[in-house]
Order: structure tokens, then sequence, then C-alpha cells
């Protein structure tokens, strides 16, 4: 590895990005798809601004690489989000990356936070820690997930999962559903399956209408999308993911109420792992786990034979001490706000003016704050 020394950052260019960037990415062991030139076009099309660095060293080779999504404010103030990297050498990732986000977005105060998909290793969290990146306080996401290695045999991969994942992909088989990938999705119907789900388990909107639509549209070379339909044709389950280089990780997910009782979830979820092996994908990224408080959905992940992995996560940085706190503090408040906001937004008309023109001011000062919150929705 060579030292943050040798280390020079430089924004790319939306022609340079276009051409360069999946083929520089696929390079590195550590690709993710949420670092993936489309997964950042998916983030510019709900309005925010992409940003993509690559670390160079003295010999021009590329070493490291960093994708974030930007939102600018009044008076320079900007916040920078990263799913799934930085990738590559983390020695480069320190005051010289920091420099070259406050230089290239021409930005006076900064909140940057990333969330790194490579498997926690001590010394690169001291690394990271001496560098001057944090541990959040108040994390957007799970650092636990869980990895299913696909390359195995479809037979081994069979036996690999457990007795009972086994007996309900049977019962699935005798209940005459239909499975296949699907190339046409309609994002009315993957929503109106995540509607039925959420309704049943109490859930919050995992995702909106307009960004399942626009995953379909952004990132459809990359989409690997099966739905299982019951007798009258509808979708009753579904599972996706995301395909970049040898690694895949699950971006839908759902199943309905009735699709639980048919136990559609099994057959989807199997005929998902089988493609993925017939492309050459050797690791699929089964999306975060909570044991203690959602213990349900972590055993059915277990069952495929998945083993748990904990990532290097989420850290932050921020040009200022007072930004660093507000950020942690606005996250974690982001679910009340959220809940403040729409409220707001649906009173907005009913109001007498007085209480009209407070609102607004209200949800413009919580602007910024409601951003962090919608940040992984």
């Amino acid at each position: 590895m060579k030292t943050p020394e040798a280390i020079t950052w430089k924004l790319l260019s939306e022609d340079e990005a276009r051409e360069s960037w999946d083929e520089t990415l696929t390079r590195f062991q550590d690709c993710a798809p949420f670092q993936s030139y489309a997964w950042g076009e998916y983030r510019r099309s709900l309005h925010w601004e992409q940003c993509r660095w690559v670390a160079f060293n003295e010999k021009d080779e590329a070493v490291a690489m960093m994708q974030a999504s930007l939102r600018r404010y009044p008076l320079g103030v900007g916040l920078l989000w990263c799913e799934g990297g930085p990738v590559g050498d983390l020695t480069a990732c320190g005051d010289q990356l920091q420099s070259a986000i406050k230089k290239t977005t021409d930005l006076k105060r900064v909140y940057c936070r990333f969330r790194c998909d490579r498997e926690r290793d001590i010394e690169e969290v001291l690394r990271l820690a001496a560098q001057g990146w944090t541990l959040p306080w108040s994390p957007l996401t799970t650092s636990y997930s869980m990895m299913l290695d696909l390359s195995p045999s479809e037979d081994q991969l069979l036996a690999g999962c457990d007795r009972n994942f086994r007996r309900n992909l049977k019962r699935s088989e005798q209940n005459n559903l239909t499975v296949k990938q699907w190339l046409d999705a309609s994002a009315e119907e993957v929503f109106a399956v995540y509607e039925s789900m959420q309704s049943v388990k109490g859930l919050d909107e995992q995702l909106s209408r307009e960004e399942i639509e626009q995953i379909i549209l952004n990132l459809k070379q990359q989409l690997v999308l099966y739905c299982c339909r019951n007798e009258q044709g509808e979708v009753v389950s579904l599972l996706g993911c995301l395909v970049v280089g040898d690694r895949a990780c699950c971006v839908f997910s759902a199943t309905s109420e009735v699709g639980r009782g048919l136990n559609a979830s099994y057959t989807v979820f199997w005929a998902l792992f089988c493609h993925c092996q017939r492309i050459g994908v050797k690791f699929l990224d089964l999306a975060g786990i909570d044991p203690v408080r959602n213990h349900g959905v972590y055993r059915f992940k277990r069952a495929t034979g998945a083993v748990p992995i904990e990532y290097l996560g989420e850290w932050d940085w921020a040009s200022q001490p007072a930004l660093l706190w507000f950020g942690n503090w606005a996250i974690a408040r982001r679910d009340l706000l959220k809940r403040v906001s729409s409220a707001l937004a649906f009173t907005k008309h009913a109001v007498k003016t007085p209480a009209r023109l407070v609102a607004t001011g209200v949800r413009a000062v919580l602007a910024f704050v409601v951003a962090l919150g919608h940040l992984i929705d």
C-alpha cells in the first residue's frame, strides 16, 4: 500500500465518470453495487448532486474511489452521503480526501458520512480513527448483514439451507405459484406488494413509489429481479438484487399478506439464488439484519445458509465540530421530524394564514434535517 503523501484525489467530470467509472470500480475486490455509476444516477434522479472522486498514486494508478451524493444549503453548507464506499486503499482517505472534498465542491462547511461495505478489520478501524473519521453515535443503517457464498453447486446450496427452509420451499411448489425473472417490472405492482407487507407488519414505508420507479429506470442493466405470482396472476412476492462484478446485494424484498400464506418468499429467494449463481455471482449480500429487533427476518435469512458479517459501516467527518454534532443530532431525530414534516404538509392548506406562514418557516428550518432522514429511504 502507498502512503497517503503519494496520493492525489481527482473529481471526475460527468463525461469522465460515464466512460470509466464502472470499469475502474470492478478492478477493486471490495467494489460495491452502491458505488456503481448507475446507482449515482439513481440518486441524481432523487435530486442529489453526484460527486465521483478517484485517488491516483505517483504512477497515475487508481488506488481508491468514492462516489457520494451531495446536497447544498445556504451559506456554503453541504451534506455528503456515500453508500458502499470508499473502495480500495483506505490509507488514501485521510487529509487528502477531506481537503479534496472541500476544494472540489467549493463548500465552506461540510458534513460527510460514508458507509463502507467491506468486512470490519481492526487495523482499518484504527486507521480511519487516526485519519479523523469518527463512528457516528446515530447511525443511519446497520453494520451487520448476511452473506451467502454462491460458489458451491446448486445441490450443495440447497443442502446448506436449514431443514425448515427446504420444507417450506417444497410446500411453496405445491401452491401453483409462477416464478420468473421480472424483466418488465411495474413500479405500481412492486409498490403494491410493499404496501401489503408494511400493512401486515406495521412497518414504516420502506421505499416510496418514486424510489421504486427510479431504481427500475436507472439500474435496469444491473438489476436482477424475480417475482412470484399466484393462480390469479397477482404478484405476491418479489426479490431483486444489484450486480457489480462477482458481487450482488439485495435492494428489493417484499412479500404480500397472501404470499406469506403461500410460502412464496421461499421460492422467489431460491430462484434468485440460482440465477445469480448461473451468471457468475460469488457473493450475495442479503442486506442488513437486526437479530434483536427483527429476529424473524434474521432467522429467515440465516435459514438460507448465509452467514452473519460485520462491515466497517458508517463513519463521519465534518469541517467544523459543531456540524458533526448537528448531523448526528438531526439523524437521531429523523423519524420524529419526518412525521412533523408530513403533518405540516398535510395541514398546510387547511390552517389559517398566520399558522401557514409559521408552518412554512418550520419546514424551511427542518429541510436540512429531514433530508438526512431521507438518505436511505
